[in-house]
């Protein structure tokens, strides 16, 4: 499988939303990267946190609390 093609199956295979969430620890609001990828029977992981402006760099160690409002933005905007 060429470069190219192995980028574009990954590509494919994951999803990807910027949103701008409250933080309920925090107490302030945050814009962050969710992520959720495919699985090869078809169906999606559950989203996870990727990026969040409110802690160090490449550090997610929190309880991912505001991805229930993700599931909110989720239903509203008819994204799988």
């Amino acid at each position: 499988m060429s470069d190219t093609s192995a980028r574009k199956k990954l590509v494919a295979s994951c999803t990807d939303r910027v949103r701008t969430v409250y933080c309920p620890h925090k107490k302030q609001p945050a814009e962050v990267t969710a992520s959720r990828w495919q699985m090869s029977d078809g169906q999606w992981t559950s989203w996870a946190i990727v990026d969040c402006p409110l802690l160090p760099a490449g550090l997610i160690d929190c309880d991912m609390s505001c991805l229930a409002q993700l599931e909110e933005i989720r239903k509203t905007e008819g994204f799988p």
